[in-house]
């Protein structure tokens, strides 16, 4: 059995809608963020054993080629004899993943760690699900689909936009936030069209992995 873990609900959701059951593949969606999300996924695999996880969900991109809907090999994170069996389109890039300890809310930042790790993307769960898999003896691949470019800022600050706690939306904060500045709407509206964007890649690159990784002796 192959899981994916999911670290949020929504970067799964175009991919949850599609799936075929049938296929040996689970579906983990743990509910949280960084380290809380890593604690979530040490639990599931307390019970379960799967033969690969797919650490799976969104990034920022972190150089200036990397556009917001390309999707993301975490070399660094990634098994390389999983690696080896993987006849990737053109829609893939591999490079190197940075995990941060929070979003990464203005485009200098991004620019900085780009400048200063050489990663192609930078995540909250990449580093914390790999150090899991790799004490349980599990080989992980990191798969990673841009949803905000090197120069994005946050229209919305990310404690406004996610809880920290849970990774849930909240949508009452929200509101009042863009009620009390509603300069940020329209830039908060492009987040959302990102996001959308960034699901649709996840579940079409997801897809063509899938047969080649079920397919592996």
């Amino acid at each position: 059995m192959i899981a994916i873990a999911f670290a949020l609900e929504f970067e799964s959701a175009f991919f949850r809608a599609k799936h075929d059951a049938r296929l040996r593949v689970a579906i983990w969606l743990l509910g949280a963020m960084g380290v809380r999300a890593a604690d979530l996924l040490d639990q599931r695999l307390s019970k379960n054993k799967p033969s690969l996880i797919i650490s799976a969900g969104f990034a920022a991109g972190l150089q200036p080629e990397v556009r917001i809907g390309d999707l993301v090999i975490g070399r660094n994170y990634s098994d390389a004899r999983v690696l080896s069996h993987l006849s990737l389109s053109d829609r893939w890039r591999i490079g190197d993943v940075v995990t941060e300890n929070a979003i990464i809310e203005r485009g200098v930042d991004k620019v900085r760690l780009g400048v200063a790790t050489g990663a192609l993307a930078g995540d909250l769960e990449t580093a914390h699900f790999a150090k899991i898999c790799t004490a349980r003896g599990i080989p992980m691949l990191s798969v990673r689909c841009i949803s905000d470019g090197l120069e994005d800022d946050m229209p919305v600050p990310a404690r406004v936009l996610l809880n920290p706690e849970t990774g849930r939306p909240e949508p009452l904060q929200l509101f009042r936030h863009l009620m009390a500045n509603p300069s940020s709407v329209r830039g908060f509206n492009q987040l959302l069209k990102n996001a959308k964007n960034a699901q649709t890649q996840l579940a079409a690159g997801l897809d063509e992995l899938l047969p080649q990784l079920l397919r592996m002796p």
